[in-house]
């Protein structure tokens, strides 16, 4: 706005470099780190799938929002919206927009197979974002939206995870299958969409959540130190040419 001055100054414009602007906007990401884990998931026919979960690397922003974007074209179970969101989420990483971002991603033989990510708000609230789903079948969205809540329980030390849900699958995965209560609503609303905040408690996850999600939902164990062959096999990650919905 502007505005009379409301007396004499030294100069009548000031000129500001382009940096020190970005200093005023970019957002400081200071987070605890997460070391990869891994996980063998049962398949419906019997087998076994083994995947790596690790954070993903500054050189795959680029082509996992270029696989992700697919998704925004796809008018189906929710996949515009969410696709466009995540799109947006990795933009945000790129361009230091979005403070305390994690994002996980899940990997097979250097294949995205999901991603799971989310912020910290403060010490006490660790917002989930978004967990997707890019092989069908296999379950692998489960164990991405657990591991959300092992890094913000065991890892960041916070108190509550704030969830909430564009699709009924999503609703399914986590909302109804760990049981989760919802804040008064539009008290407290989450900040995709100002939509309702359903609650993962530290206590709710002590108590429950952390040692009996991954055997009935998951229906596979989140597991530490992953073998070197694994870690080698997903250094690096390669989207593949076409999307599965």
């Amino acid at each position: 706005m502007i505005r009379k001055v409301p007396c004499k100054t030294r100069k009548n414009e000031y000129t500001l470099s382009v940096e020190k602007l970005e200093g005023l906007f970019s957002v400081p990401s200071v987070m605890p780190e997460w070391k990869p884990m891994y996980a063998e998931l049962s398949l419906k026919d019997g087998s076994k799938q083994t995947i790596l979960i690790r954070a993903i690397k500054a050189e795959e922003v680029d082509p996992l929002a270029a696989f992700i974007k697919k998704y925004t074209d796809v008018e189906y179970d929710f996949y515009d919206i969410v696709g466009a969101r995540v799109f947006a989420e990795l933009l945000a990483i790129k361009r230091n927009r979005m403070k305390d971002q994690y994002f996980l991603v899940g990997l097979a033989d250097g294949e995205p197979i999901g991603i799971a990510n989310g912020r910290i708000r403060d010490q006490k609230v660790n917002i989930s974002l978004h967990t997707m789903a890019f092989k069908r079948r296999i379950n692998a969205g489960a164990i991405l939206f657990y591991a959300k809540c092992w890094y913000a329980f065991e890892i960041c030390g916070n108190d509550e995870f704030w969830v909430t849900f564009e699709s009924y699958n999503g609703w399914m995965l986590a909302g109804y299958n760990m049981g989760l209560p919802t804040y008064a609503w539009p008290a407290v609303q989450h900040e995709l969409g100002g939509a309702k905040v359903y609650l993962l408690t530290r206590e709710y996850w002590e108590q429950s959540v952390r040692d009996e999600y991954p055997p009935q939902i998951a229906r596979c164990q989140l597991l530490a130190d992953p073998p070197a062959e694994l870690l080698k096999k997903n250094e690096k990650m390669t989207c593949p040419d076409s999307i599965e919905v």
